[in-house]
């Protein structure tokens, strides 16, 4: 049976090799990939360790899913994710440091990322594919164990590197300056001279060029235009709309680490065919409200949709906001992207992902976590005191509680969507009947009417079934409740007062 899997696999990727993109043999496919990286010495850890410090690559074989490659760069990554006791840390492989021309389904290089922080190990990747099937420039994810010398080490999370590759696939050049937004990519303004900015911005490409000419100037642009002339001027140097959107995805995942937060973390391409800068998601890992930015629980659930944590010093989202046509086009495009950040979207996907990796993770000897943590993060929030104490948020309720909050804070701020959740009601003719309620409630809607579901305040689901009768809550306790209804694929949420 293992032969019969191991010739499929081999007929997959090359079939995916002939057909597809580069890349797409390693983050299309729907299983854990398994890689073993052979030191050529026994004490290969502290060397591996080391890299940390002296930013070099260890020359190191690899078997990837039985293809062999040889003198391929290894060293170790992170900050937060490197800063811990586990010796499960990410790490970078560059299969062309040593071998030049050397890559490995058309990419040079592959990050792997330890899922620090994340007991589902599932966020980073539920994130850059929700940006992604929304045309929103972010790298791919997939799964692999990996082996150091024949010792499994674990299931790391694998995401594609933002280089010359991942330009071309996505602008068609990667000529431009690549700039990363680390350490302290602001945007705020230092001055005309670029060595202003070599300490705060990694230039990741045309090094012997070395012309920052073009940051320097959108940089000017941003702090330096005014009001009346912002949209013109900004709109000719930076993708705005790519920009919002991205903008949109950080406020609703309540991703923090982020420029929104912490003011890093991203990518800004210089797109030669436009002649635009292009704003590329980066290390989303502490999505779904991981990263707390000294924000209470409820606060990161709650986040207001125009949340910025510095405004003076986050003068890209500031300058916008005070911008009404900007203003105006992030709430549109919060309106069209939220209609998908709801359970409807993300159960099924998180379920398949469970599937996919759940054995990996069990047998993963060096994670963080323990089995019973993975499987409860897939819905509960964690919140557990001890030498494996982590307070996180469980992905299904994160997105229940959130989307609810996202309507709820629209409707404040007086955003008004059309053809969305909030017009259901109008556009179907739901009625949801009695509420207040003492013994059940009734569902009536012009349009078929698929599933409900009844939730507690604190997001445990109470009840589910079929709109076609009823739903008792006589033997429910007073107090509210969330009740979600499905119609048309859209999702419908009420607030139920259960009264004795």
């Amino acid at each position: 049976m293992k032969k019969v899997i191991l010739i499929i696999s081999f007929c997959l990727i090359s079939f995916f090799k002939l057909f597809a993109s580069p890349g797409d043999s390693i983050f299309a496919m729907p299983y854990v990939h398994n890689m073993y990286v052979t030191f050529p010495y026994p004490n290969f850890y502290d060397s591996l360790i080391a890299t940390n410090v002296t930013d070099m690559y260890l020359s190191v074989n690899i078997d990837f899913n039985g293809e062999l490659y040889q003198n391929v760069g290894i060293k170790v990554k992170g900050n937060s994710s490197f800063n811990n006791p586990s010796q499960k840390k990410s790490f970078k492989l560059d299969f062309n440091t040593f071998v030049p021309a050397q890559d490995i389904h058309g990419l040079k290089k592959l990050n792997f990322n330890n899922s620090f922080k994340d007991p589902s190990f599932m966020r980073e990747k539920l994130t850059n594919d929700f940006l992604i099937a929304h045309n929103i420039h972010a790298p791919r994810t997939a799964y692999c164990n990996v082996y150091f010398n024949n010792q499994l080490w674990g299931i790391y999370a694998v995401v594609e590197a933002i280089d010359d590759e991942f330009c071309k696939a996505w602008f068609g050049n990667n000529d431009g300056n690549l700039f990363q937004g680390d350490p302290q990519g602001s945007l705020q303004w230092f001055g005309a001279q670029p060595a202003a900015y070599y300490q705060k911005y990694d230039l990741e490409n045309n090094n012997t060029l070395n012309d920052w000419s073009d940051l320097v100037n959108l940089i000017d642009v941003i702090n330096n235009t005014t009001n009346a002339n912002l949209q013109a001027a900004l709109d000719a140097v930076l993708n705005t709309d790519d920009f919002l959107k991205q903008w949109v995805c950080l406020n609703m995942f309540s991703s923090l680490d982020s420029y929104l937060g912490s003011g890093h973390n991203y990518y800004i391409y210089h797109d030669t065919l436009t002649n635009k800068f292009q704003w590329i998601a980066w290390d989303n890992n502490e999505a779904f409200g991981s990263f707390k930015m000294q924000l209470s629980n409820l606060q990161l659930k709650n986040l207001d949709i125009y949340y910025v944590s510095n405004a003076t010093s986050r003068p890209l989202i500031n300058k916008m906001l005070a911008n009404p046509a900007y203003k105006s086009l992030y709430n549109q495009a919060y309106c069209e992207l939220k209609d998908d950040f709801t359970n409807t979207y993300f159960d099924s996907k998180i379920d398949s992902l469970d599937l996919q990796i759940k054995n990996s993770v069990y047998a993963d000897p060096k994670k963080f976590y323990t089995n019973s943590m993975y499987d409860s993060s897939l819905t509960y929030d964690l919140n557990i005191t001890g030498p494996q104490g982590i307070n996180v948020f469980g992905l299904k309720n994160f997105v229940f509680t959130r989307a609810l909050n996202i309507q709820n804070n629209l409707i404040a701020n007086n955003v008004v969507c059309t053809n969305s959740i909030e017009n259901i009601a109008d556009n179907f003719n739901l009625i949801i009947s009695p509420n207040p309620v003492t013994n059940s409630i009734h569902i009536i809607s012009s349009s078929l009417c698929s599933i409900y579901k009844l939730y507690s305040m604190d997001g445990k689901e109470l009840a589910s079934g079929p709109c076609n009768g009823d739903i008792d809550v006589s033997n429910y306790s007073a107090g509210v409740y969330f009740l979600s209804v499905l119609i048309n694929d859209r999702l419908y949420y009420q607030l139920v007062n259960k009264i004795d």
